[in-house]
């Protein structure tokens, strides 16, 4: 493969730090933030000033662009950092000013554009790109796309996708999915040859592995932080939501729907027959550790997160994934889970150029090829959705043939989290701790609740300004 000519001068990036407060569902907040970066970014500036005076002089006349992106940094990874230095290689003009974030980075953007110090780069979840496109905080790019020298090697179902109005918003970095993942070891152990097809099989077949005095556990649930993300998928198999969207664009609460009290019962017996984690108190990172030491044997599951198990200690050949087990329904459904590259509407012209120029690198067929290349390398390939018809992962790498089975399976069944998340998540993830916490609280009479009090608070509002905002 064709390999970008490198100079032997140091690129002119900077690195600066972000202090967060906790993983959370959102992420840090700007103040929390921003001093400390402010504080970093200023020492980094000038040491890299001194290493890399020419950077500069090389726009002709006047200083280079400072590009300020947001990134996570456990997804800062080697590959990463080289593409990055070949970058700006490419583009002497540019500085390339990466702002270290804790969580999610896109989360924290709305805030940031609000505040007045968002990154003028960053990717954002599929999930945001409605909220995040009518609050016009995304710049248009279809005078980039449309220049783009690679697009036609790009899919144009993702185009489609994050197009509204006319106007596209978004170029897709990555597309994961849901899935069940397994742990083969522990099936073995416990004479299971499949993974389970429905409800009753995952709960039958947690009940045969849980062992308590190996503190060992068939299933694992989120109980602490980000419940709804997990629970919405055992609503979905029930058939049901947990919000519907009308045609006028009014968001309606649907917490009460026979599928989300279906849910709820499904995950009090886990819990009360003894088959998941006892600790409710497990924060998502520590329950992927958990499963890949093979004390968690089943628990809901990125397929970008192989990898991450792999990192933990799990063996790749170890990790079984699998459609979720099918509900009342009688289908089993998954979500879209993938990240857009976009731009801030409010950054300078000057600064949204070099966005691009930045977003088109990262996207081009040979760093995607590379990041792929990369990934295999250090031994897992996680099963993921790239956006390029020009890149195919079965020829860069020998992705498990079990991964690309599944993936097939699950064609057609995506879909983005449920409609309002970014308002109504709060009243969700009280609602399910409450019932995993009280094993005696009717779900019916909570969620009812939970639906009475987030109407009041900010459903009524929301539906207002959709109102407002369709007759101007």
């Amino acid at each position: 493969m064709r390999r970008r000519q490198v100079m032997k001068k140091a690129a002119a990036i900077l690195l600066t730090a972000a202090v967060a407060a906790g993983l959370t569902a959102c992420g840090s907040k700007p103040s929390e933030t921003q001093s400390t970066a402010a504080e970093v970014k200023k020492t980094e500036e000038e040491k890299t000033a001194a290493e890399n005076g020419k950077a500069a002089e090389d726009k002709g006349n006047g200083e280079a662009v400072t590009l300020t992106m947001w990134v996570e940094s456990k997804n800062e990874t080697d590959i990463k950092q080289e593409l990055d230095e070949e970058f700006m290689e490419e583009n002497p003009d540019i500085i390339l000013n990466k702002v270290m974030k804790e969580g999610d980075p896109g989360n924290d953007f709305y805030q940031g554009v609000a505040a007045g110090n968002a990154p003028d780069c960053v990717t954002v979840s599929f999930t945001l790109m409605d909220k995040y496109a009518n609050a016009g905080i995304l710049a248009p790019l279809n005078q980039y796309f449309d220049q783009w020298d690679e697009k036609d090697g790009f899919s144009q179902s993702y185009v489609d996708m994050f197009t509204k109005n006319g106007n596209l918003y978004g170029i897709t970095s990555i597309d994961a999915n849901f899935l069940l993942a397994y742990n083969k070891a522990v099936f073995r152990e416990a004479g299971i040859e499949n993974p389970p097809a429905t409800w009753e099989e995952a709960y039958e077949t947690a009940k045969k592995i849980t062992n308590p005095d190996t503190q060992t556990y068939g299933y694992g649930v989120l109980g602490s932080e980000w419940t709804d993300w997990f629970f919405q998928y055992y609503v979905w198999q029930a058939g049901g939501d947990l919000t519907k969207r009308n045609a006028d664009g009014t968001l309606e609460l649907t917490f009460t729907d026979p599928a989300v009290i279906e849910a709820a019962n499904y995950y009090q017996k886990l819990r009360r027959d003894g088959v998941s984690q006892p600790d409710l108190t497990l924060k998502f990172n520590e329950l992927i550790e958990k499963f890949a030491q093979g004390k968690i044997a089943m628990m809901p599951f990125a397929t970008d997160w192989v990898s991450t198990a792999a990192s933990l200690g799990a063996k790749v050949d170890d990790i079984g994934l699998c459609p979720f087990p099918a509900g009342p329904s009688g289908k089993s459904v998954t979500t879209s889970l993938g990240y857009n590259w976009v731009i801030n509407a409010k950054s300078s012209p000057e600064k949204q150029d070099a966005a691009w120029r930045y977003i088109a690198f990262m996207s081009s067929k040979e760093s995607m090829e590379r990041t792929i290349e990369a990934s295999a390398d250090k031994g897992a390939v996680d099963p993921i959705h790239y956006p390029r018809t020009d890149v195919n992962v079965s020829e860069l790498t020998d992705m498990n043939p079990e991964y690309q089975e599944v993936l097939k399976k699950i064609e057609g069944t995506g879909r983005l989290e449920y409609e309002g998340k970014d308002i109504i998540s709060p009243y969700v993830d009280r609602t399910v701790q409450k019932i995993l916490a009280d094993l005696n609280a009717d779900p019916e009479k909570e969620f009812a609740a939970a639906s009475e009090q987030a109407q009041k608070e900010v459903v009524d509002q929301y539906n207002k300004e959709v109102l407002e905002k369709a007759e101007k």
